[in-house]
């Protein structure tokens, strides 16, 4: 297993290295208590009690874990702090009724419970930074990954792709896109390996929904395989100075698939190309565009027009379907993502999209 100390975030990186330094820091903790030289190591060993002994192997075990990007190493750390947790605010509380706490023989004074509510703080922020979706992500999934410190979003571009000779290429449809790499599905016998340069050809759209070409240079970063047995490709994208045109183009264009995405779950009808009224359930939408999960999938550049049912009367949306996922594939529903191209009564839609920005709790 090869670690890369610069791609983990510092917080985790601290984090695990306090969870190493337990040990340690136990073992000197004792040799200051009893005012024993660090020459005295069997002395100082005997007078560590078996508890502390299970907490050093405990913290070493958790930051192996963190720093390995295991599952059991990010449980063992919650349910840890949420011991460590509930100790401190016991040991808080006791103190503050005028119980009297001891450890290792020695009284518990005001200045310590003061330092133990500073630790309590800041192990509860280390647990909520640790909660965060980006940051649990390579603890959690079933793929090896690392951190995303860039937002992405699922947004299918036309891309072209050859390799460094030229000799291989291939067309696609991205998986998602971020300000710094993209995931491309990728064909059988590509020859490509993690670490091979590639040149992309991404086809975008200007504000005006004019199409627009930039030429990207990129690398992949990693390959996985989907259960279907067809392959996926993270990319990274390179800018080189002398390329500032295509980069404003691309983060302009981003800022436009980057619109703020509220969750909801409205019952819609819609229809494509035939006319015919189909039912689904719209779940997330933003000034852009929407997804609607439903088995009757539209297929994709399909124009359609969708009737979304509110408490405040029926919106109608008009746009052309740039996603179909008829699979339900990358972590969503079966269902299509539309862009807007036409709102019936904009004011309405806006004020809608308003009250939803301003929820507290959704339905998703």
């Amino acid at each position: 297993m090869t670690l890369r100390f610069f791609n983990y975030p510092i917080p985790v990186l601290l984090v695990t290295l306090g969870f190493f330094a337990v040990p340690f820091l136990n073992f000197f903790a004792i040799a200051t208590l009893y005012d024993l030289d660090l020459e005295h190591f069997s002395m100082i060993l005997s007078r560590i009690q078996p508890w502390q002994y299970v907490l050093s192997a405990l913290s070493a075990i958790i930051a192996y874990g963190l720093i390995a990007k295991k599952k059991f190493g990010y449980y063992l750390f919650l349910i840890f702090s949420f011991l460590i947790l509930t100790y401190n605010v016991w040991m808080v509380l006791s103190v503050t009724l005028g119980k009297k706490i001891f450890l290792a023989g020695i009284r518990i004074h005001t200045s310590d419970v003061i330092w133990n509510m500073v630790t309590t703080t800041l192990l509860l922020g280390i647990v909520f930074y640790f909660l965060r979706r980006e940051i649990a992500a390579p603890y959690l999934s079933g793929k090896r990954r690392g951190w995303r410190t860039k937002y992405r979003e699922t947004h299918p571009i036309p891309f072209h792709w050859t390799n460094a000779d030229g000799e291989r290429e291939g067309d696609g449809q991205t998986i998602n896109i971020s300000r710094n790499g993209i995931l491309i599905p990728i064909p059988a016998h590509h020859f490509l390996k993690v670490g091979d340069p590639i040149n992309l050809l991404l086809k975008l759209e200007k504000e005006n929904r004019e199409p627009v070409s930039i030429s990207v240079q990129a690398k992949i970063v990693r390959i996985d395989e989907e259960s279907d047995g067809s392959e996926i490709a993270g990319v990274q994208l390179f800018f080189p100075i002398n390329q500032r045109e295509e980069k404003q183009i691309y983060e302009t264009f981003l800022a436009r698939v980057f619109a703020p995405r509220y969750p909801v779950s409205n019952p819609v009808n819609f229809s494509g190309k035939n006319n015919q009224m189909n039912q689904g359930t719209l779940l997330n939408v933003s000034l852009e565009g929407l997804y609607i999960e439903t088995s009757a999938v539209l297929e994709q550049d399909q124009i359609c027009t969708v009737k979304i049912q509110t408490r405040s009367g029926e919106i109608s949306v008009g746009g052309v379907v740039r996603w179909s996922n008829p699979q339900g594939k990358y972590g969503k529903p079966s269902g299509f993502g539309i862009q807007i191209d036409s709102i019936e009564n904009k004011n309405l839609f806006r004020v809608w999209i308003w009250k939803q920005r301003f929820k507290l709790f959704h339905g998703r």
